[in-house]
């Protein structure tokens, strides 16, 4: 299979305050043209658009983000600044329209280009963390299917699917949905034990109450791609390096209804390990309790986590950030203050400062006790630390 290339588009500065920042588009010149539909005209019926974001100061570039339908997510300052931290890029397409087996050849082209443009020699097959909406949810696990020795981790939303061969049931996987979006709930219920009985590293996570929406996503996802590529990313041009069932936790969904979502790791845990999800770490598996609570009789007004609308902060080292609670809800005993695994204090008067002495990803939750001697906990709200 032959593809040929379009020449890349050029240059475009990023954000002011940055300035070396680089944006580059190309468009990849398709086989088989696509069908003229709305969603399949950007870049024209017979090449696909690509984009890349490359953060200035970043010597060797160790990765890339990947969304394959939305080619605005190179803009999104939250995904920039998790990309800084892990020395990323983020790459974007719009492969609507494309046949599927073109994929895996567009990318390449796509990634030379932007290498011999960028002066970065190693986007050149760079290894991917693909995460994707809908479509392009079920687009980022094909790719997985595609180039299952490139690809570190998948963040699928609002669509049910993960990994379907053997290849992709080694790749840390973790569907985020909303329950009430079709039939998804039930499928992915289903699927969930299918997969795991696979030694699938897959997991999935409801957003209660939600339909086809993105919302909240991010303060999960971002924690599965931190932990996956510390554990799975080596030196430049080094193979990947596998990620053992074992090594992760496993979270129960039978009673999370009743919000008695237990965790722990995956050595250690005491029931049906099929009926469980997977996930990758300590911090990633508190968070994901929190994240899937049913009905939360607690709730953090301060600080703005990802998504839904809230404005996105980029907190420093050492920075004092004020933690505060919606409401006064009665419990037992104080209101801890949680990231991932980690108590960090307790609220006074429904507020409490904390700081980070280390650049990272802190899903920040509440959890106390309630009246009727139940854990209670709220949804996360993920801060970046840099």
């Amino acid at each position: 299979m032959k593809i040929a290339c379009t020449l890349a588009l050029g240059l475009l500065l990023a954000h002011p305050a940055l300035g070396k920042d680089l944006y580059l588009e190309t468009q990849v010149k398709l086989r088989v043209a696509k069908k003229n539909e709305k969603r399949s005209r950007e870049g024209g019926l017979e090449h696909v658009p690509f984009r890349i974001w490359l953060p200035d100061g970043v010597k060797t570039i160790r990765g890339v983000t990947f969304n394959p339908f939305y080619t605005k997510a190179v803009t999104q300052e939250h995904w920039q600044a998790a990309c800084r931290h892990w020395g990323f890029g983020i790459l974007a397409a719009n492969f609507f329209g494309a046949k599927n087996d073109e994929i895996p050849t567009m990318i390449d082209t796509a990634l030379a280009i932007f290498a011999r443009e960028s002066k970065h020699p190693e986007l050149i097959k760079a290894k991917l963390c693909p995460l994707g909406m809908s479509s392009g949810a079920g687009m980022s696990t094909r790719i997985a299917e595609h180039l299952p020795d490139r690809v570190i981790a998948v963040g699928p939303v609002c669509l049910e699917v993960g990994p379907r061969d053997e290849k992709s049931m080694e790749i840390p996987m973790l569907t985020v949905f909303g329950d009430r979006d079709g039939k998804q709930y039930e499928k992915l219920m289903a699927k969930l034990p299918a997969t795991r009985a696979q030694g699938g590293r897959f997991g999935i996570a409801p957003q209660w109450g939600r339909r086809h929406d993105f919302a909240r996503a991010n303060n999960l996802l971002m924690l599965l791609f931190d932990a996956a590529i510390r554990h799975r990313l080596g030196k430049p041009g080094k193979p990947l390096r596998s990620f053992s069932e074992e090594r992760g936790w496993l979270g129960d969904v039978s009673k999370w209804k009743a919000g008695n979502s237990t965790i722990a790791p995956f050595m250690e845990y005491q029931g049906d390990k099929v009926k469980t999800c997977w996930l990758p770490d300590a911090k990633t598996a508190h968070a994901w309790q929190a994240f899937v609570t049913f009905k939360p009789k607690l709730k953090l007004k301060n600080p703005p986590g990802l998504g839904d609308g809230q404005p996105f902060i980029l907190h420093k080292v050492d920075e004092l950030i004020e933690v505060e609670i919606a409401g006064s809800p009665r419990t037992k005993g104080p209101i801890e203050i949680r990231s991932g695994a980690e108590k960090i204090g307790e609220l006074k008067d429904g507020k409490l400062n904390v700081k980070f002495s280390r650049p990272g990803f802190y899903p920040i939750f509440l959890q106390a006790i309630a009246e009727d001697g139940t854990t209670i906990m709220s949804r996360p709200n993920t801060l970046i630390v840099e």
